[in-house]
């Protein structure tokens, strides 16, 4: 909204819009939920409406992602009274921290809250990484570690870390990089989480069926669809492109809040309709 309050109406409609489509949750206050630009009273009011629209349907997983470890608490509680399944933990941002204070920061927020907590490595946007050994100790003491997010092209990185996990691991591996989502599956991934998902989140859908099914050529062309629609993220700086597809779509009209909005040009709002006529709004008819 032009207020940076959140849509509550275009919140229910995207909700409405990738439940239809059969994903198997739903994380709120995520990267491309926009967390980083809402005040806390928003982003538990995305919790919420989230919360009472899904209505039990799939988990909703709440994000936390702040700078300081008394401030995290705080609004992980704050999102366990909201009635999320499960809390998503971003490592804290700004200051370069430590491996011994990234695992000592999770677990001192998972320990505050009695829902299971994921971890969120994204070393782009947080510049600080969760090396592999961080995270398998964090799945060996920490009791209510229920996975990690990885948003880490790092194959390397993620072979390393499935091997320190080990094959009977009691945690779930996800994997943030759309466009790798087959390979990380053949490694051993249990699934994946995304931004582009919010537009086309039936390909995401159909993609994960195909691979649970064994249908590897299925699955691959569903990643080369994946992909292609990921590239209206390159029209308007990530930021204008998600938004004015959301506008096509007929969910909202905006979903950044400042200094980010980014204006398309009349050539980029060509191509990003083409794009979503193509890859979604012919899969509804």
């Amino acid at each position: 909204m032009p207020d940076e309050t959140v849509d509550v109406e275009g919140l229910r409609r995207l909700i409405r819009h990738v439940l239809a489509a059969g994903v198997n949750g739903l994380l709120v206050n995520g990267s491309m939920g926009g967390f980083a630009f809402l005040a806390d009273e928003e982003q538990l009011r995305s919790a919420a409406t989230s919360v009472a629209e899904v209505a039990g349907r799939i988990p909703v997983i709440g994000g936390v992602g702040e700078t300081g470890t008394k401030r995290a608490v705080r609004k992980a509680r704050a999102m366990e009274r909201e009635g999320v399944d499960a809390i998503s933990i971003l490592p804290p941002f700004y200051f370069f921290a430590q491996q011994p204070q990234l695992f000592e920061w999770f677990g001192e927020i998972a320990s505050s809250v009695r829902l299971p907590v994921f971890l969120y490595d994204n070393p782009a946007l947080t510049k600080n990484p969760l090396h592999p050994e961080t995270i398998a100790r964090s799945a060996a003491e920490i009791p209510n570690l229920a996975g990690v997010k990885v948003s880490n092209q790092d194959m390397l990185n993620l072979q390393k870390l499935l091997h320190l996990l080990g094959p009977e691991r009691r945690v779930s591996v996800l994997t943030g990089s759309e466009h790798l989502v087959v390979a990380c599956l053949q490694m051993g991934c249990d699934g994946f989480v995304g931004g582009v998902h919010n537009l086309c989140p039936g390909i995401g859908a159909a993609l994960y069926r195909a691979w649970r099914a064994g249908d590897v050529a299925e699955a691959n062309r569903l990643q080369r669809d994946l992909i292609s629609v990921w590239e209206i993220f390159l029209r308007g700086g990530i930021w204008g492109g998600f938004d004015e597809a959301l506008r096509y779509l007929g969910i909202c009209e905006s979903a950044t809040g400042a200094p980010y909005r980014t204006a398309v040009t009349e050539a980029e709002r060509r191509e990003i309709h083409a794009i979503l006529d193509r890859y979604v709004i012919a899969a509804r008819t």
